[in-house]
């Protein structure tokens, strides 16, 4: 038993190891997916991709009308897709599960990378890798991603997700290898994540915290020695506001004024207790729905969206006590990253509709980090309970 334990510790040391993590994200992810090659189109399908005239001719008006209007990373990909393969929707299937394989080999990536940092690598080091490959297969096989990946337009979630961690990935680099070229890269990814949907625009605020616990050990004058790249990154915000300015926010779903007594007020009401149902969902993937039927909120003090609101003010306040106190980052920043990486949809800036599971697909990358964290420390605190009793039982003896 134990010489098999060595082998596999060696496996996860060994350089090929990556690879191999690559190969079985990507194997496990195309047998989940397996049978969703053949999904129809449904719904905002229909007017984006089957009846948008724009993405089926390639022509100089069509491709600078992509620039004039909301997420024209999306519509360049949609006419691409368009070009590649028609109205077949094999191509399009191919087209998200590509990314998403993408994105889950970046999560391996970010967690791995994080866990081997100084300031979390004389804990993790020896850990990095099971946890990284743990965390990027929870992200890719679970039953919460399927919305994101299956229904069609819903790449929208995937390219900028795909564009969010690359951007972190080479700030990293950058951080790790002090080439100020990694930042230069950070700032186009940070511009076409911009270019691909509205929530991107928590992506300076998450990587700033990011690096204030990770790559700064909690040091902020080392975090502003690096305030030239961060400014790179929140450089990338123009092209948002430059998009939104040009568009009709309405025809995304937003209606800032309110409708059908769905008020600021009101939706961030329901927010509340939207957000435990995706932690719900998280924790216990059932009875998902692609359009779900949600009560709108209409006071603070009724049940449950005043337990709700209560649930989240437990849990940020003990995410900042673990930090405080504790000196825990990992569980504190996944957290943060679940949190603010949904407040664009899920706060107070009112969308028609109420709840939809693909607006968790950014953010779960946040409980995953948390969930790995806190999996990984509870079964350290049986270890150590384990040792302990066998010092008690061996001293008891003696």
């Amino acid at each position: 038993m134990q010489a098999m334990n060595e082998k596999i510790n060696r496996l996860f040391a060994s350089r090929r190891f990556n690879l191999i993590a690559f190969a079985l994200i990507t194997a496990l992810i195309l047998i989940a997916y397996s049978n969703t090659f053949t999904a129809s189109f449904h719904f905002d399908d229909n007017p984006t991709i089957v009846d948008n005239h724009n993405i089926k001719r390639v022509t100089w008006e069509n491709f600078v009308g992509m620039f004039q209007g909301t997420r024209p990373v999306i519509n360049l990909s949609l006419m691409l897709n368009y070009q590649l393969s028609g109205l077949n929707v094999v191509g399009w299937h191919i087209f998200n599960i590509g990314f998403h394989i993408a994105n889950s080999w970046f999560v391996y990536l970010l967690i791995l990378w994080t866990l081997s940092l100084p300031a979390l690598s004389a804990r993790y080091k020896d850990k990095a890798t099971r946890m990284a490959l743990f965390g990027a297969l929870l992200f890719g096989v679970h039953p919460i991603q399927t919305e994101s990946v299956t229904y069609i337009i819903s790449r929208t979630e995937l390219i900028a997700a795909f564009f969010y961690l690359a951007t972190f990935l080479l700030f990293i680099k950058g951080a790790t290898t002090k080439k100020f070229g990694y930042y230069v890269g950070a700032f186009f990814t940070a511009a076409l994540d911009m270019g691909s949907k509205e929530w991107a625009v928590t992506l300076p605020a998450v990587l700033f915290l990011y690096d204030f616990l990770f790559l700064s050990d909690g040091s902020i004058r080392t975090v502003l020695s690096r305030l030239k790249a961060h400014a790179l990154v929140a450089l990338s915000w123009g092209v948002l506001i430059y998009t939104m300015s040009t568009t009709n926010m309405s025809g995304a779903g937003f209606s800032v004024t309110g409708t059908n007594n769905i008020t600021p007020w009101t939706y961030m009401l329901t927010s509340f207790n939207v957000i435990w149902t995706y932690i719900r969902l998280l924790f216990l993937p059932i009875n998902q729905n692609l359009d779900y039927e949600y009560p709108l909120a209409m006071t603070l003090f009724e049940f449950p969206t005043l337990l709700s609101f209560l649930g989240h003010c437990a849990v940020v306040i003990a995410a900042f006590w673990l930090y405080r106190k504790k000196k825990w980052t990992l569980i504190p920043y996944g957290i943060a990253w679940f949190y603010i990486t949904l407040s664009p949809t899920q706060s107070f800036v009112p969308i028609l509709d109420k709840i939809f599971e693909h607006r968790v697909y950014l953010p779960s990358v946040g409980f995953i980090i948390f969930f790995i964290a806190a999996f990984e420390g509870v079964f350290e605190w049986i270890d150590k309970k384990r040792l302990e009793s066998r010092q008690k039982a061996g001293a008891q003896a003696a």
